[in-house]
Order: structure tokens, then sequence, then C-alpha cells
């Protein structure tokens, strides 16, 4: 366990490293004419470099969280990014787009590694009855470095042009591990090594698959509405592609505050974590059906900033929650298996709208994903609430 003094070098080198891991994620959104042009692929194949990424963060999720559970944390970060930053770099000078591809989902297993890593990191430095505020404020480092990548992408390719996109964010996350290292943390493990058995049974922990299934849910809310929103705006409402974008933009910008306030609000209400996240899909679940009406630009934006900041109110608890609900030595297994689970929501998500979409209607489309959140606040209620502490 690290000492009191270095907590706060620990805290910040890892938000750095998780910040800059998710701008580089996201990265391709805010500049896809230009990998359009760069490499003569048309829009739907240049939104393939996201996914790349995201495929490769899954992935990892589960295998390194096993040895989250055995080995010392600090080796395993300088790891991560010795894989991280030098790939990502590097994919950026790719001569073919396959290649670039490549580059991303090498990159993104070891992006993923560090932000899992980084989670269960301050978890574990923080553990007890700050755990959940703490860690929260950790993961507001996602919506930050979208926002750090949907507004400096454009302005570093301006500049430097497109490659320097795909180079500055690793190097943030270069940074995040620079401050590690001078933090000087003591070894940083969730307890004994885990047992080949001990893995399995963190597998099979049925509370934390439940509540795995239910963040799933919530990812499928949240990255539809990233995603589909600046369309539907175009096609229904009276507004421009721009002027849509930059109300959609309000969605994530808005969780690098309603993250730490679920998390602050999970502690102060007796650690209750289920409540927080039940409360965080049902207050959601109203704009679904709100958007689906004919509505002025204002209310429009009043349901961005809502639904943002509703979907995002649960997503750090969820963390806490999972590693609450591990059995002793399993934490780091435990967190990787709600990772693994959620993040497919972000793979899943946009594919599934655009077919119901085509399918149907956008009318259609609101209500099933409402049902989704109604499955997503089911599936709490058959498991149980956790309690704080020094888990596994």
């Amino acid at each position: 366990m690290v000492t009191q003094r270095t907590r706060a070098g620990v805290f910040a080198a890892c938000f750095l490293a998780s910040a800059g891991m998710n701008a580089y994620m996201i990265a391709p959104a805010s500049i896809i004419p230009l990998l359009v042009e760069a490499f003569d692929v048309d829009k739907a194949g240049a939104g393939i470099a996201i996914s790349a990424a995201v495929l490769g963060s899954v992935v990892v999720q589960i295998p390194f969280g096993f040895l989250m559970d055995r080995y010392d944390n600090r080796l395993l970060m300088t790891a991560g990014t010795a894989v991280f930053v030098p790939v990502a770099i590097a994919g950026s000078f790719a001569t073919s787009y396959p290649l670039f591809l490549v580059s991303r989902a090498v990159a993104g297993v070891a992006g993923g590694a560090v932000f899992v890593l980084g989670t269960n990191v301050v978890a574990q430095v923080f553990a007890g009855e700050r755990q959940g505020v703490v860690t929260t404020v950790f993961i507001a480092s996602a919506p930050l470095g979208f926002a750090i990548s949907q507004f400096g992408g454009p302005l570093l390719a301006a500049a430097f042009g497109w490659q320097a996109v795909f180079v500055a964010y690793p190097l943030l996350s270069a940074l995040g591990y620079l401050v590690f290292r001078l933090s000087r943390p003591t070894a940083i493990r969730t307890g004994d090594r885990t047992s080949i058995r001990e893995f399995g049974n963190a597998l099979r922990n049925r509370a934390v698959l439940l509540v795995s299934l239910s963040g799933f849910c919530s990812y499928v809310l949240y990255i539809f509405m990233n995603s589909w929103m600046p369309t539907y705006a175009t096609e229904r409402l009276p507004l421009t592609l721009g002027e849509a974008g930059a109300i959609t933009a309000l969605l994530p910008a808005v969780g690098m505050l309603a993250r730490p306030a679920g998390g602050w609000l999970s502690d102060y209400v007796g650690y209750r974590r289920r409540l927080i996240v039940v409360c965080s899909l049902a207050f959601a679940l109203p704009a679904f059906f709100i958007v689906s009406r004919t509505i002025s630009m204002l209310l429009f934006s009043a349901v961005m900033l809502g639904v943002g900041f509703s979907l995002q109110f649960g997503m750090g608890v969820y963390y806490v929650y999972t590693r609450e609900l591990a059995a002793d030595g399993t934490g780091g297994t435990s967190l990787a298996v709600f990772t693994s689970i959620a993040f497919s929501g972000t793979l899943v998500s946009p594919t599934l709208g655009g077919w119901l979409i085509g399918a149907f209607s956008w009318e259609m489309t609101f209500f099933l994903y409402a049902l989704i959140g109604i499955a997503g606040i089911g599936v709490l209620f058959l498991t149980r609430d956790s309690s704080p502490g020094p888990t596994g």
C-alpha cells in the first residue's frame, strides 16, 4: 500500500494517463474527413478506426484483471505504458490503412489495460470510506479525454497535420506515467496472489455479472445518444449538423461533474451504490420519450444535458459497486469483468441503433432503447447492495 504523501501523486498520474488514453481512443471522431482523404476510404471505413481501438480495449480486460490480482500493479503500469505510447505514435505514420487499424487495435489493448489498471490502483490506494468519491473523480478522466479530443483534434490537425493528433494524446499518458514514477509508490497489490481457481470463481461471481449487465445497458444508452443525436436533430429538428453536434457535445462534457457527484452522493447516503445506479438509469428514461417529439433547440439542449448528467451520474459508481462485491483478492479481476461486459455496449450500440432506425423508425428505436434501460434497472434487483472497505 502507498503512503499518505504519495496518494495525490498516484491519483494525478493515473488521471493523466487515463485522459490521454481516452482522448486517443475517440481521436478519429473529430478528424474523420482528414482520415478519408489521407487513406482514401469512405466515412464508414474511417469510423472503423474508433471501433478497432475499442475492440482491443474490450479484449484485454479479463486477462489483464487476472494479472492485476497476481502481480505488483506498478510493473503492469510500466508494461502497459511501454506498449501503448510507442505503438500509438508509430501508428500515426502508417503507410496503409490496414496497418493504421492494426496499430489502433494493439494500442487499444494496451490503452484499455492502462485504464482498468488506473481504476484498480486508485480504488486500492484509497480503499475504505473515501473510495466512492475518489474513484468516481478518477472515472471523470474519461469524459475529459473525450472533450480534449473533440476540441483539440481539429486544432492540432490544422496546425501540425492529422498525425499530430495521434502523437499528442499518447504523450499525455506518458506524462502521467512519469508522474507515477516520481510519486515513488510502494508495491500495489490487491492482496495475496489469486489462484486459477479463485480467478475462475471471480468470473462466475453472480453479483458482479449482474451489475456488469446493468452497466452494459447504461453504456448502450449513453453511446446511442452520443452517436445518433446529431443525425436525429438534423433530420427532425431545425438544426444544422454543426449546431446539433455542438449541443450533443454537452452530453459527454457534463460527465466531468456528474461522475464525481454520483460517487460523493453514494458515500453520503450510506454507501448505497445500488440506489444510485438505479436512479441513474431511471432518471434518464424520460429523455427517450421527450426527444422523440418535435421539440425546440432549447429543450433539445436541456434534454442532452439532463440525460448526459443522469446516465453518467451512476457510471463511476458502477466501478466502486463492482469492487465492493468482489471476493477477497479478486478486485482486479472483478473490475475487469465489469469493464469487459460494460464496454461491449460501446461496440453494440451504434450499430444496433442504426439498424433499428433503418428497419423501424426513430420513435420505435427510442422506445426499444428505453426498454434496455428498464432491463438494466431490473437486473440490479436480482443482486445485493455492497459496503465500503478494503476490498480485494
